[in-house]
């Protein structure tokens, strides 16, 4: 589905004011009514507009229904407060993706945006953010994600909440039944496309160009932005697409294989265990908190699959026969993802590690063994997080990239190698993890990479270092240039090439940045193929 878009767009809602020929920006009237912004605490001339109402609450009859439009309002409303974050569990604050006692509720659907313009002539590339947790957990909010310096390098930031768990991923027969469009399961994605349609609208005020929106997000928002990518509901919508540890390429579940019967499993967790159309109104009429307590006792309620609306077929398949949305990607994983995410898993035994492998890789289970043989001498829980690394984020990635440049876009593939400080991400206040001053003892840990992106390493984290600095500032520009062109070259940087993947050659983030082999060729060529034989 290729995009073609118009040369010029109607421009319904311009209407700000300048304090001074070169003041920020201050009130802005979008489509919902005018919002006041604020000069950002860490980056000289840029405005911060926080907790914008881009959807209508969907509590009530709106659970589990797509978004709707944002209820009007008058006079101006200040924009300095992020939007309370998405229903979701309280995780554990010995983890280093502690969120300590957020904010929560239905009502969510919020977003934020970082301009430096001042003045709507500006016209600047658009990068809207979507936040990583497993689509269970997270919110756009959080310090780590401000997008101050991002907009300082001239684009308009804009980063989202969107509905988690069973509230943004439940699929269920009746609510199949119940939609126009026979589907259910992906509120969560179809918030992020409403997003992406209020970009359009109102961008134009905070500077920015409706012509040049790239999407990116890490972890579930890399593996969401991938899945944008596969949606025709995106068409149009989209210019470019940076997925960070995304994991969709191998996205199978449908609501006939798996996604209906998870539903049901769900609404039996809550004690509902009536058919027909009465269910729904049952679990609709639940307090959040029931809705909460069932995702941990039968799992999250559901994640994103294939429905056949949203995202039609596997987006590997879609992928490979080019029936997506043709933009330019840039996509990349870290080293050692899963010693970040299982920092806090017991030590196993080799015949838990062959139990995981067979239940992985079936036939080829003893291939793979015998290829990680060293790391499973020195640890099997430490070669369980290399091998769920590679077959995982790695691999989806490079698969990702693969198919883009086969289709005849560009991809620029990278490979984060460098160990950043380890330290609580989402809690500033309280970021030292282990009492070491923020100690690299979990690699290129997943998530790691996000205060390099946001350039955000004088306002969180702890244990930088100049060369930390530097790749920030490089990994910061080659972001916002890819924004701004699809390329994210430009003068001073390492040149980054377009993959090919008969050279397979990846843009190494370390100290230095430099470009070579994948490090990580031989595994992946082999989990590749045992993926290919099994399709």
């Amino acid at each position: 589905m290729c995009i073609v878009k118009p040369l010029t767009k109607t421009f319904l809602f311009a209407f700000i004011i300048i304090k001074s020929a070169n003041a920020q920006l201050s009130e802005v009237k979008i489509d919902s009514g005018v919002y006041l912004g604020y000069a950002s605490e860490y980056v000289e001339g840029v405005t911060a507009y926080k907790g914008i109402g881009y959807a209508a609450p969907p509590v009530g009859d709106l659970r589990w229904k797509p978004p709707a439009p944002a209820i009007p309002f008058t006079g101006v409303r200040e924009a300095n407060l992020a939007g309370p974050a998405c229903w979701q569990a309280r995780n554990s604050d010995a983890s280093v993706y502690a969120r300590g006692d957020l904010s929560r509720s239905e009502d969510c659907l919020y977003l934020n945006v970082f301009t430096n313009a001042v003045s709507s002539e500006e016209s600047m590339p658009v990068m809207v953010w979507f936040h990583g947790g497993g689509n269970t957990a997270g919110h756009g909010g959080p310090l780590i994600f401000d997008g101050s310096n991002l907009a300082q390098r001239g684009a308009v930031i804009v980063t989202a909440n969107y509905r988690l768990g069973a509230f943004g991923f439940l699929a269920h027969p009746e609510l199949t039944a119940e939609s126009e469009k026979n589907s259910s399961g992906m509120y969560g994605i179809l918030d992020q496309i409403e997003v992406l349609n209020w970009v359009q609208r109102n961008i134009r005020v905070f500077g920015g160009d409706p012509d040049r929106i790239t999407i990116f997000g890490q972890s579930a928002g890399g593996t969401d932005v991938c899945l944008i990518m596969s949606s025709p509901l995106a068409e149009g919508l989209v210019d470019g697409i940076i997925g960070q540890s995304p994991g969709c390429i191998k996205t199978s579940l449908t609501l006939d294989s798996g996604g209906h019967e998870q539903g049901r499993k769900f609404s039996q967790a809550l004690g509902i265990h009536d058919t027909g159309a009465g269910v729904l109104q049952e679990m609709r009429d639940l307090p959040p908190q029931e809705i909460v307590s069932a995702m941990r006792s039968a799992g999250s309620g559901g994640g994103p699959l294939v429905d056949g609306w949203v995202v039609p077929g596997r987006p590997y398949d879609l992928l490979e026969n080019g029936k997506q949305n043709l933009v330019n990607v840039m996509v990349g994983g870290l080293a050692d993802e899963y010693f970040g995410l299982q920092h806090l898993s017991p030590e196993i035994s080799e015949e838990e590690l062959t139990e995981y492998l067979v239940n992985t890789f079936g036939e080829e289970a003893s291939e793979i063994k015998a290829a990680y043989s060293k790391e499973i001498v020195e640890s099997p829980l430490s070669a369980r997080k290399v091998i769920a690394g590679d077959n995982g984020f790695i691999l989806n990635s490079r698969m990702w990239g693969r198919l883009v440049e086969t289709r005849g876009s560009d991809a620029y593939v990278y490979y984060f190698s460098r160990p950043p400080p380890v330290f609580r991400l989402y809690v500033p206040d309280e970021n030292d993890l282990n009492g070491d001053g923020g100690e690299r003892s979990l690699g290129a840990y997943h998530s790691g990479e996000l205060a390099y992106v946001f350039n955000n390493l004088d306002i969180v984290g702890l244990g930088w270092e100049p060369a930390d600095r530097q790749l920030s500032d490089t990994i910061a520009d080659y972001w916002v240039n890819f924004a701004a062109t699809g390329d994210p070259n430009g003068p001073g940087l390492p040149v980054w090439p377009k993959y090919n993947a008969n050279l397979d050659m990846v843009q190494i983030f370390d100290s230095p940045v430099k470009t070579s082999v994948h490090p990580r060729k031989l595994e992946l060529d082999r989990m590749e193929r045992i993926y290919m034989d099994s399709r």
